[in-house]
């Protein structure tokens, strides 16, 4: 049976609220489909991966493509900020392809099942939560049901038994079933699919890499903290699950051989989470004599000197660290659990160990006035990370910041604008999604645009890349000032 992963299309511009961009950069692999396609081809799953933003195709050639090919299933998956682009290609297919099952999972589809499900009928069945196992489950059934889609969406006893998943039964209401138990084992799971993506297209943001090629991975599922912005808790979790340190450097070996792979852009949501793995990863990575760069993902209280400095010897190169604010009160609000002191720390020890800081800062928070985000752009440049990223809050569905922005100010329901550039959502302490905006550009402004900051790229350049790298990412600023 032939299986289609769908990554569906989204411009740059739509990423990042339309601002001018050019082409620098910042594609991501659709990382959970390539595990996905890996695992069910295990089992006599013919199967392929269609990125289509990475590939530039819009939604007529995704069409030809499954007219010339015709998948009895497609998989589709969706950020937030990509659900309506999500919906209208499933009822494309649905209108053009009657017959090919479609499935839905992904963040958005895990936060809000239900609503999902009710509000669009190109839709046939939706996965919750990891996907690995359910989606399996459902393609096995739909085979033993001889592939016939029109049958197998009647048989809603068959289907009540597949954990994970929302369906309609014969009345159209929609039904959701029990969760199902999360995968504890991970180094039981084949690696990601590489070989159905396109690798050499993806390219992090200018700021984010330091040696092509790059590739993308994800080694801990989970994350125990329980910021109120953050909606990766539905999809894993909070409890934590790793890869073994020695299978995730068994793939790091795996991308240098085939793929010539110099660096690793590592998208756990806090790798640094437990210290013994880490010092495993980090120590069978020096024996091995791996010789890659990485980056990853931390939280300030979750560092110390001692163990940055073991991460730097062993090829990190770059931190990402949610900072979000320059105000405790304003931390507090968002559940972070973190002190402006911890984040000094932190930003201190990374720097003396040799690692360069990605930093992010969230504006218009809950209970946040211009005169607070201006403390918090003072903050950043007291900081002075090698990278600032100044977004606009974003609250998602889901999250308990959605329910917190219903109370402290308003807030739009137009998913399509949920991208972390566009205004969604104006706390009471600001006068309008115009004077947002104004704040984001002035933050971008005032700490790119500094004499020391560009003096500072400028004695780190080392070799024509790394201009190529700080052009693209003077472009990037100037699309956010301008």
């Amino acid at each position: 049976m032939d299986i289609l992963l769908l990554f569906p299309p989204l411009s740059v511009e739509e990423r990042y609220g339309n601002r001018k961009l050019g082409d620098v950069g910042g594609h991501l692999p659709p990382f959970g489909l390539a595990c996905i396609a890996s695992y069910i081809r295990e089992y006599s799953f013919s199967v392929s991966i269609i990125d289509a933003l990475a590939e530039n195709m819009e939604s007529v050639q995704v069409l030809d493509y499954i007219g010339k090919h015709q998948p009895k299933v497609i998989g589709i998956t969706a950020m937030t900020p990509q659900f309506q682009r999500t919906v209208q290609i499933a009822k494309d297919i649905s209108k053009n392809f009657p017959e090919i099952l479609t499935v839905i999972g992904g963040h958005h589809a895990s936060i809000m099942p239900d609503k999902t499900l009710k509000e669009n009928n190109g839709l046939d069945i939706l996965v919750y939560g990891e996907g690995e196992e359910t989606f399996l489950e459902v393609l096995n059934k739909y085979r033993e049901n001889g592939g016939d889609k029109e049958e197998f969406l009647k048989g809603t006893e068959s289907l009540r038994a597949i954990d994970g998943i929302a369906f309609r039964d014969d009345d159209n209401n929609v039904k959701i079933n029990k969760p199902r138990r999360q995968i504890e084992d991970l180094d039981s799971l084949p690696s990601p699919a590489w070989d159905l993506l396109s690798v050499e297209r993806y390219l992090p943001l200018p700021n984010q890499y330091l040696n092509k090629p790059v590739i993308h991975m994800v080694s801990i599922r989970g994350c125990p903290f329980d910021c109120g912005f953050c909606s990766n808790n539905s999809v894993f979790g909070r409890k934590i699950r790793a890869r073994s340190p020695e299978k995730v450097v068994e793939d790091i070996k795996y991308v240098k051989s085939e793929y010539n792979i110099k660096e690793i852009s590592f998208w756990d949501d806090t790798m640094t989470v437990n210290r013994k793995w880490l010092e495993r990863f980090c120590n069978c990575l020096i024996e091995n004599k791996v010789n890659v760069t990485w980056t990853c993902y931390s939280r300030v209280d979750t560092v110390n000197l001692e163990i940055l400095k073991l991460m730097k010897k062993a090829g990190c190169w770059n931190i990402f660290y949610g900072y979000e604010s320059g105000n405790q009160q304003l931390l507090d609000n968002i559940n972070k659990g973190i002190t402006l002191e911890q984040i000094r720390n932190a930003n201190k020890w990374t720097k003396e160990a040799g690692i360069e800081v990605r930093a992010s800062f969230m504006i218009a928070l809950p209970g946040e006035t211009p005169e607070m985000a201006k403390k918090t752009i003072d903050f950043a440049i007291e900081l002075e990370p090698e990278y600032a990223q100044f977004s606009i809050t974003t609250p998602y569905p889901g999250t308990k910041l959605y329910d917190t922005a219903k109370q402290s100010g308003k807030l739009r329901d137009d998913f399509s604008k949920y991208n972390m550039w566009e205004v969604v959502y104006v706390p009471y302490g600001y006068k309008d999604e115009e004077q947002i905006l104004a704040m984001e550009k002035m933050a971008m402004r005032k700490f790119y645009f500094r004499f020391r900051f560009i003096y500072e790229k400028i004695k780190r350049i080392r070799s024509f890349e790394d201009i190529k790298r700080y052009i693209n990412g003077f472009k990037m600023a100037i699309g956010f000032t301008t």
